[in-house]
């Protein structure tokens, strides 16, 4: 009790006090009885300041070398630092070519303006009807090979250009990593999307992917025993290309853009009418 009191009060300087004043400073308590009381406090409220102010334990070389920084603490704390330090843009040694927004970044902020969705079955019905735009946003080879009726593209990412080292470098990364030919952001998406509007940027435009992604941090069963239930895995949504290139286009100043969920794949299922560069 007299701990709680005294570090309300200020700690170490309060409980010094009352020593300092003995009996009057702690009314009820007598002589030596009041004095052993008072150091007593005096001695746990000082351990606890020293305990405060010790450094966090150690956890094992194993897991300050290796795992720490993989705690999503760490990486929101790296995330944060690079959006401070670049605009909001992820660092890369690969300079523009590969730069990109933090998607906890975009993630933030298409969740605070609200992003609209839509279903496949009513973005055909807009664009079937010319309320609004769909644009393609993947790869121009996915495009040419099938793609939504009526869509535009513009692609996000485009195939590395240039024979520089750089260049050169990630085409070679994807050769050993990967079974897709190497990509970089494409910087005439704003363009491509601005040109497949007429130059509107007030017209609704529907974006769509491959598999649409998510903003939803929670996984919504539908049935008789319906239940939302925060889902771990999902802590930011479910990034996808679709809503990076919403959120550039945002900011490229287009004020009408809609989501299309669950992307082509979707399309494709309900057996939506395609189209193919011929």
């Amino acid at each position: 009790m007299e701990l709680q009191q005294l570090s309300s009060l200020g700690a170490t300087s309060c409980a010094r006090s009352l020593w300092s004043n003995g009996a009057q400073a702690a009314p009820g308590l007598n002589g030596t009885r009041a004095s052993q009381r008072v150091l007593r406090v005096i001695a746990e409220v000082e351990e606890q300041a020293a305990t405060s102010d010790k450094p966090t334990r150690s956890k094992g070389w194993f897991y300050d070398k290796f795992v720490a920084e993989q705690t999503m603490e760490a990486k929101l704390s790296k995330f944060q630092n690079d959006v401070k330090a670049r605009n909001g843009y992820v660092g890369s040694w690969f300079e523009d070519s590969f730069k990109y927004t933090a998607w906890v970044q975009v993630h933030r902020v298409l969740t605070e303006r609200g992003l609209q969705d839509v279903d496949c079955q009513e973005a055909y019905n807009r664009i079937k009807s010319a309320k609004a735009i769909a644009i393609d946003v993947r790869e121009a080879d996915d495009y040419a090979n099938a793609h939504a009726e009526g869509a535009k593209s513009a692609p996000l990412f485009r195939l590395i250009q240039g024979n520089d080292m750089k260049s050169n470098m990630r085409r070679l990364g994807y050769a050993l990593l990967t079974d897709f030919k190497g990509t970089e952001r494409n910087p005439d998406f704003v363009a491509a999307a601005t040109e497949a509007v007429g130059g509107d940027k007030t017209k609704q435009v529907i974006v769509y992917c491959s598999i649409g992604g998510t903003l939803q941090t929670f996984v919504e069963r539908k049935g008789p025993k319906a239940k939302k239930y925060n889902d771990p895995e999902r802590l930011f949504g479910r990034q996808s290309r679709s809503l990076k290139a919403i959120y550039e286009l945002q900011e490229a100043g287009f004020t009408n853009v809609v989501h299309m969920k669950e992307g082509l794949n979707q399309w494709r299922h309900l057996d939506l009418p395609l189209e193919a560069m011929e």
